[in-house]
């Protein structure tokens, strides 16, 4: 009779506590990364690469997985790794002190609710689906502004900081179009297609003074307008009005940033 009224644990509660696991190896890895002096990035790259590890396990423990061959989870891998290292870059460059140890925490617990998110959605028909997609999108862009703010404020020579972020965005953006069911090439040339305009825009913005954040700023903008526009044309919705406003919501973006250099 007690057993019989014991809640069952699920494949959903493992994903769940190896999500929390993950999040307090991100943590550890980062406070590491973050504490010690002189920095040592492979720390970093590393707690980057046992973050994506630890998803692809996660991603095909889910009783609906269906990929077959070591590289059928890829797609799902970018987000945490990327907002692991990007995290941790970003807090490299902009907090200082004590408080370094302590900001840690934020990409470690953001990499965990990745994992359990990505969990989610690998079956469309899974009744956290919907929200946990909107979470991904929300991490997705967070961590490509982190990606961006870092790669203009190094110390990098140009051309790698342009090929650094269209990398980035090419990654994150198969993150993004995955919602439309993409898989394969088809879904390669997509993300290709954004990764190529964000590193040609990371060309553009050397000609403008601006600082890391208002960098970008400018490079989110025009990852949510690339990203967007072929997010539609993938689900064959694309009309003159939507892109009317996503065209609308790039140039208030813009001219909010222009202004923001120009007055503060």
């Amino acid at each position: 009779m007690l057993a019989a009224n014991l809640p069952m644990r699920g494949p959903a509660t493992g994903a769940g506590a190896r999500s929390v696991v993950l999040a307090v190896v991100v943590a550890a890895g980062l406070v590491a990364y973050l504490g010690i002096r002189p920095s040592q990035p492979w720390i970093a790259w590393l707690t980057a690469a046992l973050a994506a590890l630890s998803v692809d396990g996660i991603v095909r423990s889910n009783p609906r997985w269906d990929g077959d061959g070591p590289f059928a989870s890829a797609v799902y891998l970018s987000l945490p790794a990327l907002a692991v290292l990007g995290g941790a870059l970003f807090i490299d460059h902009a907090v200082d002190g004590y408080a370094r140890p302590a900001a840690a925490l934020i990409p470690a617990i953001a990499a965990g609710a990745v994992a359990y998110g990505e969990y989610h959605t690998v079956d469309v028909r899974s009744r956290l689906y919907g929200p946990m997609r909107l979470w991904l999108a929300i991490a997705t862009y967070l961590t490509a502004f982190a990606v961006y703010a870092v790669v203009y404020v190094n110390d990098v020579p140009l051309w790698l900081a342009a090929v650094a972020a269209a990398g980035a965005s090419m990654a994150l953006a198969m993150e993004l179009l995955r919602e439309s069911r993409l898989f394969g090439p088809s879904s390669l040339l997509a993300g290709l297609a954004v990764g190529l305009s964000l590193g040609e825009l990371r060309l553009a913005l050397y000609f403008f003074p601006l600082d890391g954040l208002l960098a970008g700023a400018l490079m989110i903008i025009g990852f949510y307008l690339a990203t967007g526009l072929v997010h539609h044309l993938l689900d064959h919705d694309l009309e003159l009005g939507t892109t009317f406003e996503y065209v609308l919501v790039a140039a208030v973006g813009t001219a909010a940033v222009v202004v923001t250099r120009l007055f503060v």
